[in-house]
């Protein structure tokens, strides 16, 4: 009977992608965002949630400062993939006139050296459309996902995002995979996520307790490759995919303090990007759903480090 159920959740999307492919971009754009501001009202409890999590992280700002960030960020969720089905089926040279970057240059030497990198993103505003970006212009990209429930929906989802060439790594113990590739020259782009887990740090996240990824740093520190962050954000019709920083690994004796500090660095950069547009960023997923537990751990997770350190010293 699931299997059944799922199937249909398939087809249902299939019919979807269908419908939005015989659209106009710009109708195809306001379908989405309608779509979107739909969800408000059919997951109205997640919804609702996502008010509580924006006043937590900001509680300087208004009840309608609130609402339009809630708002606006769950009618980019339809808009990113109404943008992301059309690009998709669209010629390369389409697809990079919606597109524009900035302080890329760094990041096309270092993969046209065959040397391996990371690219550090989050959830905002159209990270699918800049993944297909990636695949176009560099070469030996990799993406990391989390599988979906629905074996159907999640192998149609890849299939898109690996239609320009891009190899799908799953998240679930992605290490080996990635560290692989990042020593065959590889290019690896990896959306920064809370609440995992597999992760084994805890740390603030916009002021609350959080598991934070910490697979970035991990990775940089082990293969000693650089990460570029990236922010992607809107400018009238383009989408930008700005290279703001590169973080180099440090030369240092690899340990759990290492990998803190670092995590710790990329996660702030992190905070910064949506401190600048809160309502370009993904609140919907529950970043905060284990935050008792995380309190609890971090005391934990303290009183570990500092034995780390009196072992180094």
């Amino acid at each position: 009977m699931q299997d059944l159920n799922f199937y249909c959740q398939y087809l249902g999307l299939k019919a979807l992608i269908f419908a939005i492919r015989l659209m106009p971009w710009s109708f195809a754009l306001k379908f989405g965002e309608l779509l979107g501001s739909a969800l408000t009202l059919v997951i109205r409890k997640r919804y609702l949630r996502t008010k509580e999590d924006i006043k937590k992280a900001f509680p300087e700002k208004s009840e309608k400062e609130v609402d339009y960030i809630a708002l606006e960020s769950w009618r980019n969720i339809g808009r990113l993939s109404a943008e992301f089905v059309k690009a998709a089926y669209m010629k390369d040279e389409d697809i990079l006139s919606k597109v524009e970057l900035i302080g890329m240059e760094e990041v096309a030497a270092q993969n046209a050296a065959g040397k391996g990198c990371i690219l550090h993103l989050g959830h905002f505003t159209n990270w699918e459309i800049a993944g297909l970006i990636v695949s176009i212009l560099f070469k030996n990209v990799c993406f990391i996902a989390k599988p979906q429930t629905n074996p159907y929906v999640d192998k149609e989802v890849n299939r898109l995002r690996s239609i320009r060439g891009a190899r799908y790594i799953s998240a679930y113990n992605p290490f080996f995979s990635c560290f692989k590739a990042l020593k065959k020259g590889g290019l690896i782009s990896i959306l920064s996520d809370q609440s995992v887990h597999a992760s084994k740090l805890y740390m603030p996240f916009l002021g609350r307790a959080a598991e934070v990824a910490p697979l970035t740093a991990v990775l940089s520190l082990k293969a000693q490759v650089p990460v570029y962050a990236i922010r992607i954000y809107r400018r009238g019709k383009k989408i930008i995919v700005e290279r703001t920083d590169t973080f180099l690994p440090p030369k240092i004796e690899y340990s759990h303090k290492a990998v803190y500090d670092y995590t710790v660095l990329l996660k702030s950069k992190l905070e910064d990007y949506i401190k600048l547009a809160p309502e370009t960023w993904l609140w919907g997923h529950n970043r905060w759903k284990r935050e008792k537990d995380c309190i609890e751990a971090m005391k934990q997770q303290e009183a570990e480090l500092k034995k780390d350190i009196s072992h180094e010293k």
